[in-house]
């Protein structure tokens, strides 16, 4: 009867040397961030001018 054994291993747990590889998902919602960055800007200046404009008129 022959018997082999591997070294026990985590599932979960990878080499800490190994470099993690930016997946798809990961570009397209950086990508999607730095978009979105204009447009969010511009929202916070109306509303800062919205808010200042209303505070002019009390």
């Amino acid at each position: 009867m022959n018997a082999t054994t591997n070294e026990a291993t985590i599932a979960g747990i990878a080499n800490a040397n190994e470099a993690a590889e930016s997946t798809t998902g990961v570009r397209f919602a950086q990508n999607s961030l730095l978009s979105e960055l204009p447009g969010v800007v511009f929202g916070l200046i109306t509303l800062g001018y919205v808010v200042s404009s209303l505070l002019a008129l009390a």
